[in-house]
């Protein structure tokens, strides 16, 4: 097969791979905004969100670790794919065994923790997902590894499908958040089933034919410790928020499950105004794709120049897109909280319009990340991942006990979590500069506030009483901040251009 083949051969795949993850997003929000109204309870989707955000931190992890580990290994030597795959599987049996039969013995341990004694089911049906995940991700490394794009593609899609069926119709039954865990290990569990069937287990293979265990381990840790930090950054404030409500309600509840109760309430909300507060950081998130092979592949020639054009362009471009969605969603917090959830769900308003800005701050972090990464600086990417997990969990604490149970709980975990991730992105910023002296520039960051500001204040003027109302408001918001990056000539047809070139690399 010619080079211009493998090219378009390629392009489709990755054509096919885009179009799986854009289907897999959409799943996924349609899940978190099905939920509380199939649910009918603010509650039980905080007890649903509580199990299933802690359990993400360990699939997500497992997924990406093990797919971009297996991919490197069967791309290596393509005739030995075989026996990778089969190795991978052990592997991951393994690891994914452990984890998930550490998650069913220490359930109790952990629902304790969180003085919730509900998640312990919860948890234990749970740990099924983690073991499907492990090795369905093997799976799928192996296609990814020997370029089969296509086929990657419709097994992933075929699994969001599966996933957001199980879920939805778990819930559903009226079984509450135990059937749409339920639903979601089934779908995990049938999902792997269909990929051993499919993909197959491999085969055993000579000792020589086998990467060493050292060498995959070695491979595996340092993306483990730098997932495992940004997962949490991510994700963990939801199971402080659970635990230090429930503390607080306790003092003053009739019973421990009222208490209990509450502070669910509480999560449910709060992850409601997740929901939204994730878009920028989805929307952004294909630029760490472009931003590492550029920067490995400038940095490994000692292209200083190259390097520090990508960086620039890549880190002011996506700030200026961010301000542009964040703005808006900021400004019009509770009419973008009324397009999809219940009246009650408008408590977690205030949260989003302080958490989108956060999440902002991390997704350039997770920019910055990739390009410290790609200069061949991983560990120091997972060490500031570490410094912003920890300051999210400590900020969280403190902010949330200081202002008790009432309308700033939900504020003050937001402002805790946007803590943690401003600081990841002023210490990504601090390491970058030193390495190749360059950031966004000052007059960027000037530009870019007064546009935040003039999109916050257009989409808060608009009223949010409907649906219609509140697309209005986002609307004006974003064309008075696209209108303040013109006018300010921050935004230049140059930047147009670049934009272009990125979704055709893409």
């Amino acid at each position: 097969m010619n080079s211009s083949e493998d090219a378009r051969r390629a392009g489709r795949g990755l054509v096919s791979i885009a179009g799986a993850k854009v289907y897999f997003i959409v799943t996924s929000y349609a899940v978190q905004l099905l939920l509380p109204r199939i649910f009918g309870e603010a509650k039980e989707f905080g007890l649903y969100s509580a199990t299933m955000s802690g359990v993400a931190i360990l699939t997500n992890v497992l997924i990406v670790a093990t797919i971009q580990s297996v991919s490197k290994f069967v791309s290596e030597d393509e005739t030995r794919a075989a026996v990778t795959l089969r190795q991978g599987l052990r592997v991951q049996a393994l690891v994914g065994g452990t984890l998930a039969l550490s998650l069913f013995v220490f359930a109790p341990s952990i629902a304790r923790v969180l003085l919730d004694d509900q998640l312990t089911p919860l948890l234990r049906v749970a740990s099924l997902v983690v073991f499907a995940y492990a090795l369905y991700a093997a799976l799928v490394g192996s296609l990814n590894g020997l370029h089969l794009f296509g086929q990657q593609a419709r097994l992933d899609a075929t699994f969001s499908t599966l996933r957001t069926a199980g879920i939805l119709g778990g819930a559903a039954l009226g079984l509450g958040a135990i059937g749409a865990v339920t639903g979601f290990a089934s779908a995990a569990a049938t999902i792997l089933t269909i990929s051993l069937i499919w993909i197959g287990f491999g085969k055993r293979g000579k000792p020589g034919e086998r990467i060493r265990r050292r060498r995959w381990i070695g491979f595996m840790a340092p993306i483990w410790a730098y997932q495992i930090s940004l997962n949490g950054i991510l994700l963990i404030d939801l199971q402080v928020l659970k635990r230090t409500a429930t503390e607080i309600a306790l003092t003053s509840a009739s019973t421990a499950q009222a208490a209990v109760d509450i502070a669910n309430q509480y999560v449910g909300y709060y992850r409601a105004a997740q929901t939204f507060a994730f878009v920028p950081y989805q929307l952004i998130i294909s630029m760490t794709f472009i931003v590492f092979p550029m920067i490995s592949k400038a940095t490994s020639i000692g292209n200083r120049e190259a390097a520090q054009s990508t960086i620039q362009h890549a880190m002011r471009l996506s700030l200026l897109l961010l301000l542009l969605v964040a703005a808006p969603t900021s400004g019009a917090a509770e009419g973008v909280m009324r397009l999809a959830y219940p009246t009650e769900y408008l408590a977690g308003a205030s949260a989003l319009s302080i958490l989108v800005f956060g999440v902002s701050a991390f997704a350039l972090f997770a920019v910055a990340a990739t390009a410290i990464s790609g200069a061949g600086k991983p560990s120091l990417a997972a060490m500031i991942a570490g410094v912003s997990l920890l300051t999210v969990i400590v900020a969280n604490r403190v902010l949330i006990l200081r202002a008790g149970l009432g309308d700033q709980t939900l504020e003050a975990a937001a402002f805790g979590t946007a803590t943690g991730m401003a600081v990841a992105l002023a210490l990504s910023g601090l390491v970058l500069y030193r390495l190749f002296g360059v950031f966004i520039p000052a007059r960027t960051w000037l530009r870019g506030a007064v546009a935040a500001g003039a999109g916050y204040a257009a989409a808060a003027a608009v009223p949010h009483d409907s649906p219609l109302l509140a697309i209005a408001a986002l609307a004006l918001g974003f064309v008075s901040s696209a209108a303040v990056l013109v006018i300010t000539r921050e935004l230049t047809h140059d930047d147009w251009h670049a934009l272009r070139r990125i979704v055709r690399r893409d």
